[in-house]
């Protein structure tokens, strides 16, 4: 815990537990990790999908896995996306799972041809989709905190032309890295 205090006449002390300061390092260590997500994620922009199921199996498909665990993969995350929308809002889209098929964290970004219904919260079509799929003991949490900085930017994600307007990945990556502050 962060303990801002006033000690006398002497002015504002703070204190800061340990528990306090794995935090702060955490957040740190937070950019390298989220740069190296970003390196390692398979791109497919323009990808001609018309429906939400299909651009998820295009991304599940670009990940380059065992076929037997592709099709396990493909509808463990299509059982998610039943669950509830992974449409977040401002054309974005989120869909993901965890999954004993998968050793690591593996995500695929996609870009539609044409914007696409995912049922979002706010109606709109989905431009930009970020597909996540992480083992279910992940013991760096990096899957939620790549969740967490795409909900923490989303806003930025979804107004950046560039970003939308790209056909080269490497292009794509470095803008993307740029809206993320890595």
């Amino acid at each position: 815990m962060i303990i801002i205090f006033y000690d006398g006449g002497r002015g504002l002390k703070i204190g800061i537990d340990n528990w306090s300061k794995g935090i702060i390092l955490k957040l740190v260590m937070k950019k390298s990790l989220i740069k190296k997500i970003v390196e390692n994620a398979k791109i497919r922009l323009d990808i001609d999908a018309k429906e939400k199921f299909q651009i998820i199996n295009e991304l599940v498909k670009s990940l380059k896995i065992n076929k037997d665990k592709e099709e396990m993969l493909i509808n463990a995350v299509i059982q998610r996306e039943k669950i509830g929308s992974t449409g977040i809002g401002n054309g974005i889209a989120i869909p993901h799972t965890r999954s004993l098929v998968i050793k690591e964290l593996m995500v695929a970004i996609g870009r539609p041809t044409k914007p696409i219904d995912f049922k979002a919260l706010d109606k709109k079509k989905v431009n930009l989709v970020f597909l996540l799929v992480a083992p279910p003991y992940a013991y760096k949490r990096e899957y939620l905190i790549l969740l967490g900085k795409i909900a923490e930017t989303f806003n930025e994600i979804s107004a950046d032309e560039k970003l939308f307007s790209v056909k080269d990945e490497k292009e794509f990556k470095d803008e993307l890295s740029k809206l993320f502050g890595v």
